[in-house]
């Protein structure tokens, strides 16, 4: 069998063999700043987690020994009278009722931001004005 090569062929397979066998460029300087930056990321990894792990055994360290002192003041004072009030002073006021809590702000300027968006010019115009940035406002009478 006489096997034959189509020359469109050879070429194409002599194009890829020698576009598939030339050397990469390689930048060193991209390879350098690479490797800086994850070793940078390394490191700053590594001494975040060392800080966080001071700052927590420092405080379960302030805190046990808060507990500590504590608790030894407690034993000091365990089974002893109350402290005596000073004579001629007046008694303790005392309340009836615990008051109850209730929010600083009520339910409609905390959820209705126009409102609480009208307030807060009103302040501002208010503090403009005791500053004296702002004149006085001047009311009109209807005739």
């Amino acid at each position: 069998m006489n096997l034959r090569y189509h020359p469109l062929s050879l070429l194409l397979i002599a194009l890829v063999w020698a576009t598939a066998c030339t050397p990469e460029e390689i930048d060193s300087g991209a390879l350098v700043q690479k490797g800086f930056l994850e070793r940078m990321a390394q490191l700053r990894g590594n001494l975040a987690r060392d800080c966080q792990a001071d700052v927590l055994a420092e405080a379960v360290a302030r805190a046990d020994s808060l507990l500590i002192d504590r608790a030894r003041r407690m034993r000091r004072i365990e089974g002893r009278p109350p402290r005596p009030a000073r004579p001629g002073a007046p008694p303790i006021k005392e309340l009836s009722a615990p008051l109850p809590l209730r929010p600083l702000f009520p339910f409609e300027i905390r959820f209705d931001t126009l409102l609480r968006d009208s307030l807060y010019q009103d302040s501002l115009r208010l503090d403009s004005i005791e500053l004296g940035l702002l004149p006085l406002p001047v009311e009109r009478d209807s005739l």
